[in-house]
């Protein structure tokens, strides 16, 4: 009773060699030299104000640096604690300031007595961290950020949340796990980060579509409009006035007639779509040809329709095409 009430006066105190005091806590504004730089400073980071007796009293123990802190709030209702670093010893006597988010972590209010321990602490090897807002996916380098941000913290503990700012907006995240205890130093270490998924984070659904499938391209030919017709198509006459043999003209029908229709092919002329409306736009994506080479394509495929429009490597004939014979010797 009495070595508390001791403690709480000067501000420090010793017990079997080692610091450990209790001192009523307050938020950063409280603070007599408090401005808006300082308090951000220390709202957002992990170390606290002490007075000047304690740094007295640590420095006749000896002890080894950096100095890290256990505190922990003495009501019997709560028995929370948690591990800080100092940033000032600048506190007037019997009082100490904490950051905001470590005052919730431990339910204090303002001019509670939380007891104050000096301790040693392992260097971390790992840390993992759950942002508590979704705001944190829109960091573009969230890594770069927490790893400046974390330059305010002398140590981490398992469960903690704590809070950074980033831009003017205030970014919490929880210590889900840190090695190789639970509670470590991060001053001069190589630690790895890793962080869960966001607070309230709901997986986006996506539609799975089959992979490396394309629907085949619009047919490109069509049939030709018009056909060049083929020379002396009628039935014709004999030189000596006999009619022409209706069996001939009749096994000539049927052929034709066995012979499957072929028809000389054209490319589709290009179509302009002019009843769009602004607001949606679809690409479709298919296995698409070059026009240059479609031509090429139609080209051969009528060469070849030519060639064997009539079971035979007959040429269609386009009338009076030729370059044509003189009677006479040339002159």
């Amino acid at each position: 009773m009495f070595s508390g009430i001791n403690d709480m006066m000067f501000g420090g105190g010793m017990r079997h060699g080692q610091f450990d005091t209790r001192l009523r806590c307050f938020s950063a504004p409280f603070f007599h030299g408090a401005d808006s730089q300082k308090i951000n400073e220390l709202n957002h980071g992990g170390k606290i104000l002490l007075p000047n007796s304690a740094l007295d009293t640590l420095i006749r123990l000896n002890i080894q640096y950096p100095m890290m802190f256990k505190i922990t709030n003495v009501n019997p209702e709560h028995q929370k604690a948690t591990h800080c670093g100092v940033l000032e010893f600048l506190a007037e006597e019997g009082r100490c300031y904490v950051p905001a988010w470590m005052m919730r972590q431990l339910g204090l209010g303002e001019g509670d007595h939380i007891q104050i321990q000096y301790v040693s602490l392992p260097s971390a090897t790992y840390a993992k961290f759950k942002p508590q807002s979704v705001d944190f996916l829109q960091i573009s380098n969230p890594r770069a950020v927490l790893e400046v941000e974390l330059r305010k913290f002398a140590c981490l503990t398992k469960n903690d949340i704590i809070a950074v700012q980033y831009n003017n907006q205030l970014l919490e995240f929880l210590v889900q796990e840190v090695k190789p205890g639970n509670a470590v130093t991060i001053i001069e270490c190589d630690m790895n980060v890793e962080f869960d998924a966001p607070e309230g984070y709901v997986e986006p659904t996506y539609e799975r579509k089959p992979k490396n499938v394309m629907p085949d391209a619009p047919e490109m030919f069509i049939p030709a409009k018009s056909q060049a017709s083929s020379g002396f198509t009628s039935g014709g006459y004999r030189l000596d006035g006999r009619q022409r043999s209706k069996n001939a003209a009749d096994k000539k029908d049927k052929k034709a007639a066995a012979e499957p229709e072929q028809t000389e092919m054209e490319l589709k002329p290009l179509e302009v779509f002019e009843d769009y409306e602004p607001g949606h736009l679809s690409f479709i994506r298919y296995a698409y040809r070059n026009r240059s080479v479609l031509e090429q394509e139609l080209k051969e495929q009528n060469c070849k329709l030519a060639a064997t429009s009539s079971g035979a490597k007959r040429v269609n004939v386009v009338p009076f095409q030729g370059g044509g014979h003189t009677l006479r010797g040339a002159k």
